[in-house]
């Protein structure tokens, strides 16, 4: 994956953040203007801001996925390691896990939550909706699938929650052990006791995946795209600000007079 595509830009990971509105119907809220500011630091340090990579939510996401992902039909194509740029906003971007050509291209994102309590909440839905409604991450999780959406210009979505069964645990554990990533983030999985690790009891009534799909709204994409381009402008605004006193620059002096230069203005002392 080429994080140079994800720093400084806005990525369908965290992207709900812009959708949160001000006291104003129609403005950004705080989460939005504090997810802009996490932005701007990055645009500054020229690399991102996070390690949320190194927690262990992520890291047994990352890892159990790919187990997930072999269960499912060969109708679908795994795209994690690609980051997709949006073709006219700079600053948007987003790594769907996978595609899949049936009705039309689907843009899907597999989950594979650490909490029981959280993948029987995502089972008990019907639909996307419910999503929304009932999980603490629904709306996250829902704009994410949006934003790469528009990105891969799908007309549906899929949301694909999944928790091994017991005997599944042992493939996860020989698949951190051959891990050919950074053995540190992944070790833990393959000491880790079996109640220590999500898993569901084969034949009880949870089967290990559910797909919830749906029709993705046009006007919800708009929506985004209207959110990110307001989110875009308020960046540009901040770098533009901040550049006030960065750089002072002495470009002449002598016993009299010294000039400076201080954000484009020549200022005598």
């Amino acid at each position: 994956m080429d994080h140079s595509l994800r720093s400084g830009r806005f990525t369908s990971s965290k992207i709900a953040a812009l959708m949160s509105n001000g006291k104003v119907k129609g403005t950004l809220g705080k989460p939005a203007l504090t997810y802009i500011k996490e932005k701007l630091f990055e645009t500054k340090l020229g690399r991102r801001l996070d390690n949320e990579t190194n927690s262990r939510p992520t890291s047994w996401g990352n890892l159990v996925e790919n187990i997930a992902f072999e269960q499912l039909s060969t109708d679908y194509n795994k795209v994690s390691q690609e980051t997709i740029q949006h073709p006219t906003i700079e600053n948007w971007s987003g790594s769907p896990d996978l595609i899949k050509y049936d009705e039309g291209l689907t843009v899907g994102d597999i989950k594979c939550p650490m909490t029981l309590k959280s993948f029987c909440t995502f089972y008990e839905c019907e639909n996307i909706d419910e999503v929304r409604e009932l999980h603490d991450d629904g709306e996250k999780y829902y704009w994410q699938l949006v934003s790469n959406s528009i990105l891969l210009y799908t007309k549906y979505a899929e949301l694909i929650i999944y928790v091994p069964y017991q005997d599944e645990l042992e493939t996860i554990r020989e698949a951190a052990r051959n891990y050919d990533g950074d053995q540190n983030k992944i070790a833990w999985i393959n000491w880790a006791n079996d109640e220590d690790l999500p898993y569901l009891i084969r034949g009880i009534y949870y089967k290990n995946i559910k797909v919830i799909r749906f029709e993705v709204p046009q006007s919800d994409k708009d929506a985004l795209t209207e959110r990110v381009n307001a989110a875009c402008k308020e960046l540009k605004s901040m770098l533009s600000a901040s550049q006030t006193s960065v750089d002072v620059t002495v470009i002449e002096h002598d016993k009299e007079v010294d000039t400076v230069l201080v954000t484009g203005e020549t200022l005598s002392i």
